[in-house]
């Protein structure tokens, strides 16, 4: 696909003025354009092509995650760390996507189990993933680079749409996978009113003294968590006909053995020994619904919130080797990878 460039005027006349007019709906499309660009491989001038591997870029937005909360990325600030909280947790749960979607189990099942359609359950991880992060690397990247725009000046946060962007972003938007059905069920990418408090306690948190960041930091992840669990996850496959019966499947003791535990590792690796190092739901989940996993995310939220305090050298050094996968490469071989 070619690269869309949204704020890049064409003049072949050294002499000619054309001026540009600089808009909200200006300032997303090249926030969505980072995002497009960061899942794609460069073939040429102006030319990418989006990553096929559901597992590739999985670890890709990982890497993105890490490096927004390490300020790392562009647009970052070195002495504002730790404002954008729920990233760092975020780079965790798409390390795990990866894995999941890699792992030995889930060939199997494939293999062996057709009739658990094994293609829906990864397409509906690779779906949820991918606009997920559509949604939410975003407005971080926006409020990176223009944050007088974002909740003052031209006030932008209140006018975001995925279907009014500027022309070239906005066929390419249109063209990414399951786009079409997407984008109505997770409201055109609309600021929530969960994701617009998270932002709020990003700026509290860049102004607030040292003691008090900590409590805000938390109050920040789960605003965000709640977003991106219940305005987009849930209704994007949680309540997706298929992935629903799987999730009901892999609960019944036949099956078990071939669907993973559901676990947070707090690690760049897939799976470590270390038990104070993960968060494993409990036995009674209910993946499906809404409730049922956001009292295990939550636990999982307050385990993340207290490593961070007692062993944040550890959380930072995983989260720097997670944000060196930025440029993973596709996978040329026509199987699915398998992740140790």
């Amino acid at each position: 696909m070619a690269s869309p460039e949204s704020t890049a005027g064409v003049n072949d006349n050294t002499d000619k003025v054309e001026p540009v007019e600089i808009t909200c709906k200006t300032y997303w499309s090249k926030a969505q354009e980072f995002s497009i660009i960061r899942m794609s491989e460069r073939v040429g001038f102006n030319e990418y092509d989006l990553l096929d591997w559901y597992e590739v870029r999985a670890k890709r937005i990982a890497a993105t995650y890490a490096r927004f909360y390490l300020e790392t990325e562009e647009g970052g600030d070195v002495s504002k760390l730790g404002r954008y909280y729920w990233m760092a947790l975020g780079a965790f749960a798409s390390k795990t996507v990866a894995c999941l979607l890699g792992m030995k189990r889930v060939v199997l099942t494939d293999m062996f189990l057709p009739f658990m359609n094994a293609k829906e359950i990864a397409d509906g991880l690779g779906k949820g993933n991918l606009w997920l992060f559509m949604d939410i690397s975003a407005p971080h990247w926006f409020y990176n680079n223009y944050p007088e725009h974002f909740f003052d000046g031209m006030v932008c946060i209140d006018k975001r749409n995925a279907k009014n962007l500027e022309a070239p972003i906005q066929t390419v938007v249109d063209s990414m996978p399951w786009s079409q059905k997407t984008l109505p069920i997770i409201n055109n990418m609309a600021i929530s009113g969960s994701l617009k408090s998270g932002f709020k306690y990003v700026t509290q948190i860049e102004k607030a003294p040292e003691q008090d960041k900590r409590d805000l930091q938390m109050k920040h992840l789960l605003e965000i968590a709640n977003h991106e669990q219940g305005v987009i996850l849930q209704p994007l496959i949680y309540e997706h006909p298929e992935f629903a019966k799987w999730a009901r499947w892999q609960r019944g003791i036949l099956l078990n053995w071939a669907s993973p535990s559901f676990e947070l590792v707090f690690s760049h690796a897939c799976e470590i020994d270390d038990g104070e190092l993960k968060s494993v739901a409990p036995d009674d989940m209910q993946v499906e619904n809404f409730r049922s996993r956001m009292d295990w995310i939550e636990k999982a939220a307050e385990k993340f919130h207290n490593l961070m305090k007692i062993r944040s050298d550890y959380m930072h050094g995983e989260l720097q080797k997670m944000a060196n996968w930025v440029n993973t490469k596709d996978y040329s071989m026509p199987t699915r990878a398998i992740i140790e």
